[in-house]
């Protein structure tokens, strides 16, 4: 089987047969074009994935602000969960970290959807913007009005 069509029928098989060729040191043998398609895609994820946690953990900062009567311990722990995931997001892909402020910009609308929902506010009611700076966001103790 060719290593195109590998590639399309069976992506776990192509990864371990390229992994192989590399290690063997076959460079000629590499299937470069999808090599570099797979290393786009697991920086698209990496990217995506932070980019889902700053989303949740700015949805639950909101939560927390505009519902004080709510918090709860629950609450809290999404909000560490968060950041504990984009701390080991950041641990294992470093680069990632000059990505945040674009991210944070990108996701505040879903952010705000998201606690409008779940909260049943307007979303006219919170900021056009995040009101936090990124360090408060990553901050292990920030938590809003407290």
């Amino acid at each position: 089987m060719s290593m195109t069509a590998l590639y399309e029928t069976d992506l776990t098989a192509w990864a371990r047969e390229q992994a192989d060729l590399a290690r063997r040191g076959s460079v000629n043998s590499l299937d470069l074009v999808h090599i570099a398609e797979e290393l786009d895609a697991m920086v698209r994820a990496e990217r995506r994935a932070l980019a889902s946690q700053l989303e949740r953990l700015m949805a639950h900062l909101l939560k927390w602000r505009y519902q004080p009567g709510r918090r709860g311990n629950s609450w809290r722990r999404s909000i560490r969960d968060s950041r504990n995931q984009i701390d080991r997001l950041l641990a294992d892909s470093p680069s990632l970290t000059g990505e945040i402020s674009r991210l944070l910009q990108a996701e505040w609308p879903r952010a705000v959807r998201w606690a409008g929902e779940e909260t049943g506010i307007g979303r006219r009611a919170f900021p056009d913007q995040c009101p936090w700076a990124e360090a408060e966001l990553l901050d292990p103790d920030f938590l809003p009005d407290e």
